[in-house]
C-alpha cells in the first residue's frame, strides 16, 4: 500500500509499504479519505518538524547527545543522530473510511461500516489504516467519506469551545481564521453566541462570513480592540479563543485585552506564551488551555486499550467529541465543504504538500482520495524489494521482528557488523514504513507486518525478536513450532507460566532459544567473572542503576505490556548477579521507596551462601553513569562502573578503561549466531530467561507481601 512519510529533515516521502495487520482492540480500515491540515502538518514540512532544528533549539536535546558522545562515544552518537534524522514519521491524523476487519474486543463495529477515525500514527495518510476502537466512530449516513475526514479537527474545535463555556447569545472572538478558526466560528454560531473572527488574511475572513459569522476584522487593518469594544457596549468579548499558529505572543495578549473583565480566554493553537500581565490580572481573566480532540487524549489506557470512561464522569471524551462534530455537520449546522480548497490522489503526495505548505490565504483543507483494487480480499501485508545480497553461503538467514528504535539503533548496526555469518533475509514490525525502512537498510528481500510470512521462508532459519515485551512469547512460540532458533530480547516472558511454554516449544522443536542478556558478553563483565573463578567462599555483589524517571505512560511501566521495569529492565540484573555468583538464587526480599514502581531495593540469597544486592531507581540525574557493579569475595574488591571501567583491588586481574561503553550487544549476537552454525554451545537459554523472570516476579510478591519470598 502507500503511505506518506515525512523524515527527521522535514522532507517528503511517499513509499510502498506492507498494510497493517488487524490486531485487537483496532479497526483495520480501507481509507477513502484523509485531511492535509494545512497548519500542523504543513509547519512539519515547511521545517518546523525537522528534528535536527528542533534539536538545535532545544538546550535539553544538546545536552543528551553531549551525555551519549561521553558514555557510547562520537561514532556510536552520530548513528544515533543520523538514524533519526533519515527515520521515517507517518503523517496524517484524520481520515474516514471503511471497516475491512474487527479486532478481538472490540464491540460495536462490523466489517462494511463506514467510520471516521483519529490519531496521530493511527489514522495516517495511508491506503489501509488500523486505528483503537476509542479513536474510530460511525460516520452518519448523510454525510461522504469527504465530510467525514474532517472528524478530528472538528473535535479540536469543538473541544476548544467547550472550553470556553459559551451560553446563548454570549460574545465570543476567534483570533485566527485558518481551519480550526472557522470550525470553531461555525460551531459557536450553532451554539447562538455572536461571533468576531479576527486574522491578517482578508480571503479567510471572506469564507468566515459567507459561513455566517457575524463580524470580521483584519488584524493590522482595524483596532481590534477598539472595534470589540464598540461592538460590546464598551464590555469587551465574553470569550476569546485563540486558534492561531504563531511563536508570537500577541494574539494570546490581545486576547486579554479585548476580553471582558472575568472573561475566559482559551489557547487552541500553537502560539508563544510570554504573557503581559497587566490585563490578565486587572480584568481577573480565566485562561485555559484546550488538549487536543478532548478527555481521553494522550491517555493509553483510554486510546490504546479501549478504557470507557463513564458517561455521568466525563460527558464529553474525545470519541464523544467527534461523533457530536459529524452530527453537527450532519445536521447543516457546520458546514465542511466550503473549506476544502484541493483534492488529489494519494499518489500525488508531492502536488498535495505544496498546495497546503504555498502558504496561500486561500488554501484552507486538501483532502487525499484513494482508489482500491475492489478485487483484492486482503491488503498486502508483504513487499519485497529486488534481491540484493547474494545466496547465503553457508550465513545463517535471519529475519528481525521488530524495527523500533532499540532494533535500530543496536541490533541493525550490529547485523551489518556481522554480514560475514549472517544475512537479513526479512524485517517484520507492527508498522509498514519501520518494517520497510529497516528493511532497506539491511538488505533484506521480505518485508512485511505478519510475522507469518517470514516464518514460511525457507531462507530464514532464526529469528531475533526485539518487539514489546507482551509480544515475546507469543512470537517465540510461533517460531519455535516452526522450526526456526530464537533470540529474543530480554524478559523472555512476562510471567513463569510464559517462559515454561517457550521452553517446552523450543525443546520439542529442538531449537536454541537465546535470550538478550547482553551484560554477561562485555568483555568487562568476562574479565571481573575470570578473576573471581580462583576466589573461594560466597561473593557479596552489590547493582546500583541509576535508570532516571520515566514518563508516566510509558508503555514499560504498563503491566500487561512491558511488565513494569523491574520485570521489563531489572531482570537483567538477576541474570547478571546470578551469573557472578555461579550459584542458583534461593530467596529474594524486596523494598519499595514509596509506592513508586521506579524506586527498589532487591536482596537475593544464592545457594552457595552468596548475596546480591540490586538497587533501581529513577530518583538519580539522569546524566550521571547508569550501571556500577561491585563484587567484594576473598579480601578483594572489583568495581565495573558503566561498563566502561574495571578495577580491582586485591583480587587478580588487570584494571581496563575502554573508550566507549560496551554492554556485550554485539557479543551475545554473535555468540548466538556461532551457536547456529554449531561452532560454540549456547550459554544463555531459555532456562536462565526464566530464572530471571522468576527472580523479577518473586521480587514484586516481596514488595506486595512485605517479606522475603523463596524460589523453588
Amino acid at each position: 500500500m502507500k503511505q506518506v512519510f515525512f523524515d527527521g529533515k522535514g522532507e517528503l516521502l511517499l513509499k510502498d509499504v506492507p498494510a497493517p495487520t488487524c490486531v485487537p482492540g483496532q479497526l483495520l480500515v480501507r481509507t477513502a479519505c484523509s485531511l492535509i491540515s494545512t497548519g500542523t502538518e504543513a509547519t512539519a514540512l515547511a521545517g518546523g518538524g525537522s528534528l535536527l532544528k528542533q534539536a538545535l533549539r532545544r538546550p535539553d536535546l544538546m545536552r543528551r547527545a553531549l551525555s551519549l558522545v561521553a558514555s557510547r562515544g562520537l561514532r556510536a552518537t552520530a548513528g544515533l543522530v543520523r538514524d533519526a534524522a533519515e527515520n521515517w514519521y507517518p503523517l496524517g491524523y484524520s481520515a474516514a473510511g471503511t471497516v475491512v476487519a474487527v479486532g478481538d474486543g472490540v464491540d460495536g463495529f462490523s466489517v462494511g461500516d463506514r467510520v471516521a477515525c483519529a490519531g496521530a500514527g493511527y489514522a495516517n495518510h495511508a491506503e489501509f489504516i488500523s486505528v483503537p476502537r476509542n479513536l474510530a466512530v460511525t460516520l452518519p449516513d448523510a454525510l461522504s467519506f469527504g465530510e467525514g475526514c474532517f472528524a478530528t479537527v472538528g473535535a479540536i474545535a469543538l473541544q476548544g469551545v467547550r472550553r470556553a463555556e459559551p451560553t446563548l447569545g454570549e460574545t465570543v472572538v476567534v483570533i485566527g481564521v485558518g481551519l480550526i478558526g472557522l470550525l470553531t466560528a461555525q460551531i459557536l454560531r450553532a451554539n447562538g453566541c455572536h461571533v468576531i473572527c479576527v486574522d491578517v488574511a482578508a480571503a479567510r475572513l471572506k469564507l468566515a462570513s459567507r459561513l455566517g459569522v457575524e463580524y470580521t476584522m483584519r488584524a493590522g487593518a482595524t483596532d481590534v480592540a477598539q472595534s470589540v469594544l464598540a461592538l460590546t457596549g464598551g464590555d469587551g468579548a465574553d470569550a476569546v479563543i485563540v486558534a492561531a499558529r504563531t511563536q508570537s505572543s500577541a494574539p494570546v495578549n490581545q486576547a486579554f485585552e479585548i476580553c471582558r473583565e472575568r472573561g475566559r480566554v482559551v489557547i487552541v493553537g500553537a502560539v508563544g506564551m510570554e504573557l503581559e500581565r497587566e490585563q490578565y490580572y486587572r480584568k481577573e481573566i480565566d485562561l485555559r488551555i484546550s488538549r487536543s480532540y478532548g478527555p481521553g487524549r494522550y491517555d493509553p489506557q483510554y486510546e490504546q486499550k479501549g478504557m470507557a470512561y463513564p458517561l455521568g464522569y466525563v460527558r464529553w471524551t474525545e470519541t464523544r467529541n467527534l461523533a457530536a462534530f459529524l452530527e453537527l455537520v450532519a445536521q447543516g449546522k457546520v458546514a465542511v465543504k466550503p473549506l476544502i480548497s484541493a483534492e488529489y490522489d494519494i499518489a500525488q503526495a508531492a502536488e498535495a504538500y505544496s498546495a497546503a505548505t504555498a502558504g496561500d490565504a486561500d488554501s484552507v483543507a486538501v483532502l487525499f482520495r484513494y482508489t482500491h483494487d475492489e478485487k483484492a480480499e486482503q491488503p498486502a501485508r508483504v513487499w519485497r524489494q529486488p534481491e540484493q545480497l547474494p545466496a547465503k553461503g553457508g550465513r545463517v538467514g535471519l529475519a528481525l521482528v521488530g524495527a523500533g528504535h532499540f532494533a535500530r539503533a543496536v541490533h541493525v548496526p550490529n547485523l551489518k557488523s556481522l554480514a560475514a555469518k549472517v544475512v537479513v533475509r526479512a524485517v517484520v514490525s507492527g508498522t509498514g514504513g519501520s518494517a520497510r525502512q529497516v528493511g532497506e537498510k539491511l538488505g533484506a528481500h521480505l518485508v512485511a507486518t505478519d510475522l507469518r510470512e517470514a516464518l514460511q521462508s525457507e531462507e530464514v532459519e532464526a529469528v531475533l525478536i526485539a518487539t514489546r515485551h507482551n509480544l515475546h512469547a507469543e512470537q517465540c512460540i510461533a517460531a519455535a513450532r516452526a522450526g526456526r532458533h530464537i533470540f529474543v530480547e530480554k524478559p523472555l516472558g512476562l510471567t513463569g507460566d510464559e517462559c515454561r511454554q517457550i521452553m517446552a516449544e523450543v525443546e520439542r522443536a529442538g531449537v536454541l532459544c537465546a535470550v538478550g542478556f547482553n551484560r554477561r558478553f562485555s568483555p568487562l563483565a568476562i574479565a571481573l567473572r575470570e578473576s573471581l573463578k580462583g576466589i573461594a567462599g560466597p561473593r557479596q555483589i552489590v547493582c546500583r542503576v541509576n535508570a532516571g524517571p520515566l514518563p508516566k505512560g510509558h508503555w514499560l511501566l504498563d503491566a500487561e505490556i512491558g511488565g513494569g521495569r523491574l520485570l521489563g529492565e531489572g531482570c537483567h540484573f538477576f541474570d547478571l548477579m546470578t551469573w557472578l555468583a555461579d550459584a542458583k538464587p534461593v530467596i529474594i526480599s524486596a523494598q519499595a521507596v514509596g509506592d513508586s514502581a521506579d524506586d527498589v531495593a532487591v536482596v537475593v540469597k544464592f545457594a552457595d551462601g552468596s548475596v546480591g544486592t540490586m538497587i533501581y531507581s529513577g530518583l538519580g540525574d539522569p546524566a550521571y553513569p547508569k550501571e556500577r557493579i561491585e563484587v567484594l569475595a576473598g579480601g578483594g574488591v572489583a568495581v565495573l562502573d558503566d561498563f566502561r571501567a574495571l578495577t580491582f583491588s586485591g583480587l587478580p586481574g588487570k584494571s581496563l578503561k575502554l573508550r566507549a561503553q560496551d554492554k556485550g550487544h554485539r557479543g551475545l549476537l554473535a555468540h548466538f549466531v556461532d551457536a547456529v552454525h554449531g561452532e560454540v554451545a549456547l550459554t544463555i537459554t531459555a532456562e536462565d530467561g526464566l530464572m530471571a523472570t522468576w527472580c523479577a516476579r518473586a521480587a514484586l510478591r516481596s514488595v506486595a507481601l512485605g517479606k522475603a519470598v523463596s524460589i523453588k
